[in-house]
């Protein structure tokens, strides 16, 4: 897009208008080259050694899968007896808590090709290693980030003292970005809502701390006076510190610092250009910053905002009269010019919401995340109880600070409390309405939105603004009235839950049915991906486990479990007309569903049928049994698993892969790639 920008400005503007464009793409480029040749490529090229490394415990470690050990990162300060400085992520290693020292021998490779990789690039991350024993203690690190961090999880144990869990979390992580104590479904709730960012420290977080909205005369008697501007600015990297450091913090940090510096200069402050220098900053850290979802949430979002202010204020110059005279004095307004006024206020703030929507929707479909249908209502409704909420919390740390203002705490405390119930009751209530669960097929979507986008450079060029919004709504409905065709009958076979075990979710037409594997884990998968892909009406449900365990399935849903059926084969016609034909015996279960036409088959252990069952699709879990001769198969197993597989078809593994039928015409496998087994 930026490679596209700069040849318009070279065909349509003069030189020096785009050669800040192609420079800025040259020198962009340079530095990731050199950042990758320099700094990736070398730490990437230890992958197959085994090493006795000195380990530091990072901040982002938490508990692994094995009881007594966790997962994360680590620095690795040593390799085999020379100093090092290399950041590698280990999904299991003796440990307790962040700043711990060991040495151990471990085992370097590659990060796997999942959705967190390059969010682990981001974070200055190459590699994976696996824990290979010889553990042996040392003395704890006594780094300042490890004392920021203990300070940082004191105060977060302060504030949640007199709160109830759920919302002590939640505030946790809103002040002071200590998202340990979020549950997964107070998360969900605001992802629903479309308001995850506020779990997130941004930029109206340090208009608190910093003051830099004071209000009244003791606002211009500061605002330029350099020492309460150095104060500032040392609140603002403190906290920034306390924080760790993360994207979304370092981009409004810069940005205020800028404004500071622009003050201490006599300077106005320039969004855009304090936005450009924290990209800068980021971007020269780690050439792979840029790759993070949240640096580009973070971007995104506040152009999104920089272009609604934009926006708002030409629609003031434009559709409100001037409210000076002639003399340049400020004239009495009319009632109706106020009330005029009101309305424009109130239709900037609806803009400004939907335009950050719409400026991060992007990053999010490019990333595989669902978007919510209620976003902008969810701001609308919430985002202005964010800073009296922050104000509490902040009181309730004040008051913690010495025994005789206990009682000042309890009651800061218990008004922090019932406004974040207000707060999470809102974000509740918009959670479930059934817009905020809504399906947006991703390369679909993002090329409605490229049409879109390439208008309004069209009607920008052509200077006719205004002619663009009645053409981009018409090629909005064209496109969701094609969208809708185009995914009618369409079946989709999602695979979700445990890697090797996962579970299959098959839906057409806002329905679904279920394959069911595993344990209470999968099917809060299972949960979580209707809920993202539009929530679609779940009709049916086959338990294929050889010993089911018992899990809370929706009432009133219709089960049907294969272990208890006598051996041999049966068939089922199951709501919603799916058509299943099932085999059971000793060795395990076999469920073969008629899809169109189109043969999609289903195991847990390893069904013995009397002759090979051909299918068109095979979604495998732990094994490949004789009995099934698939044309594809659809798996998330890890390489190490499929080792040993003897595979007859073509084979697709993934993450979380996905199989889009269109009975009749094609097969697209989606979030997967091709597997060759030797």
């Amino acid at each position: 897009m930026l490679l596209g920008t700069a040849v318009w400005f070279v065909r349509r503007r003069s030189l020096p208008a785009c050669l800040p464009v192609v420079l800025g793409l040259v020198l962009g480029g340079a530095w990731f080259a050199g950042y990758e040749l320099l700094i990736a490529a070398p730490q990437r090229a230890l992958a197959g050694r085994e090493v006795s490394a000195l380990a530091v415990v990072e901040t982002d470690a938490e508990a692994s899968f094995q009881e007594g050990m966790l997962r994360g990162t680590l620095r690795l300060t040593q390799i085999d007896g020379k100093p090092a400085d290399l950041r590698v992520y280990c999904t299991s290693f003796p440990g307790a808590e962040a700043g711990e020292r060991f040495t151990a021998r471990f085992t370097l490779a590659e990060l796997p090709p999942d959705a967190y990789r390059l969010g682990r690039y981001a974070d200055g991350t190459f590699l994976a290693a696996e824990y290979e024993g010889e553990y042996k203690a040392q003395a704890a690190s006594r780094a300042p980030r490890f004392r920021l961090y203990a300070l940082r999880m004191a105060l977060s144990r302060r504030l949640r003292l007199y709160l109830p869990r759920e919302l002590g979390g939640l505030e946790a992580a809103m002040l002071l970005g200590d998202k340990s104590q979020l549950t997964e479904t107070a998360e969900e709730t605001f992802r629903l809502a479309g308001v995850s960012h506020l779990l997130s420290i941004s930029g109206l977080h340090f208009s608190l701390l910093c003051g830099l909205f004071l209000l009244g005369p003791l606002a211009a008697s500061l605002r330029f006076n350099r020492p309460y501007l150095l104060f500032q600015a040392l609140v603002l990297l403190f906290y920034m510190a306390l924080t760790g450091f993360p994207v979304s913090v370092v981009r409004a940090g810069v940005i205020y610092l800028v404004t500071l510096l622009g003050y201490a200069l006599c300077q106005p402050p320039d969004l855009l250009t304090s936005l450009g220098i924290a990209a800068l900053c980021i971007g020269l850290s780690n050439g792979y910053a840029p790759c993070d979802i949240g640096c580009q949430l973070s971007f995104c979002g506040v152009l999104g905002v920089q272009l609604g202010a934009a926006l708002g204020g030409w629609q003031r110059r434009h559709w409100l009269p001037d409210p000076y005279d002639e003399n340049g004095e400020q004239r009495r307004l009319a009632w109706y010019e106020k009330l005029a006024a009101r309305a424009l206020g109130v239709l900037e703030t609806v803009e400004t919401a939907a335009l950050a929507t719409c400026a991060t929707l992007p990053s999010l479909l490019a990333h595989g995340l669902a978007a919510s249908g209620v976003s902008v209502l969810g701001n609308l409704l919430v985002v202005w109880m964010l800073t009296a909420a922050l104000v509490l919390g902040l009181l309730v740390l004040l008051f913690s600070a010495a025994p005789f203002l206990l009682p000042c705490m309890r009651m800061a405390s218990l008004l922090l409390a019932v406004w974040l119930k207000w707060m999470y009751a809102l974000i509740g209530w918009c959670a479930a309405l059934p817009a905020a669960h809504i399906y947006l097929p991703r390369r679909y979507t993002l090329l409605v939105l490229a049409v879109l986008m390439a208008l309004g450079v069209l009607f920008w060029r052509r200077r006719r603004m205004l002619w663009y919004l009645p053409a981009a709504a018409l090629c909005l409905a064209v496109g969701v009235g094609l969208g809708v065709q185009m995914q009618r009958d369409v079946i989709r076979v999602a695979l979700t839950g445990t890697s090797g075990n996962a579970c299959a979710v098959v839906s057409q037409n806002g329905r679904a049915l279920v394959f069911f594997r595993g344990g209470a884990a999968n099917w809060n998968a299972v949960e979580r991906y209707l809920s993202e892909n539009g929530a679609p009406e779940l009709l049916g449900l086959v338990d294929l486990r050889q010993d089911p365990t018992q899990i809370d399935f929706p009432p009133g849903l219709a089960c049907w479990v294969l272990e208890g059926l006598p051996s041999g084969a049966a068939s089922r016609t199951l709501p919603g007309g799916w058509a299943v034909d099932a085999w059971h015996d000793s060795g395990g279960n076999l469920a073969v569903l008629d899809a169109g036409g189109y043969h999609i088959a289903f195991t847990a252990g390893r069904a013995q049928t009397p002759a090979p069952v051909a299918v068109d699709l095979f979604c495998a879990g732990a094994s490949l049994p004789d009995c099934v001769q698939p044309a594809a198969i659809l798996t998330n197993a890890s390489p190490a698993r499929m080792a040993d597989w003897q595979v007859q078809g073509t084979l697709y593994s993934g993450e979380e892969p996905v199989a889009v039928l269109r009975p009749g015409r094609s097969v697209i496998f989606e979030e997967a790639r091709q597997i060759a087994l030797q």
